[in-house]
């Protein structure tokens, strides 16, 4: 009877602490597949998609970047240190990210694109079976 009761308090401080886990790596609103457009979207060579992976790798058509400080800037905004390679060269960039009210990702003073400001929608990428 007394190895039962040990088990039992075992079993019940280990729910109880399960309980209290949290992951330790939970998804970023920002993680997953943009793009300029929804017809950039579907387009696998298109040069204006991007995607954000474990919530700190960030890939263009030519050019991949890692964030070394992620920081929180608002609800919804963060600001991120990246070392970055692309079309031969290494640089640094200092992004600010944001989810806008309708969605979209808006990154400025990103690494790549013309304009200081780039605006992407969420791709809905289909599942590979």
């Amino acid at each position: 009877m007394r190895a039962a009761a040990q088990f039992a308090i075992v079993l019940a401080v280990g729910a109880a602490l399960a309980g209290q886990c949290v992951p330790a790596f939970a998804a970023q609103p920002y993680e997953g597949f943009w793009a300029s457009t929804k017809k950039d979207c579907r387009d696998d060579d298109s040069p204006n998609r991007m995607s954000i992976e474990g919530g700190n790798r960030l890939y263009w058509y030519e050019t991949r970047c890692r964030a070394s400080e992620i920081t929180a800037d608002g609800k919804l905004g963060w600001t991120m240190k990246l070392a970055c390679e692309g079309e031969g060269e290494k640089f640094r960039s200092n992004p600010r990210v944001s989810i806008a009210a309708d969605g979209r990702l808006v990154m400025d003073n990103g690494p790549v694109g013309q304009a200081k400001r780039q605006t992407y929608v969420r791709c809905e990428i289909a599942k590979k079976r």
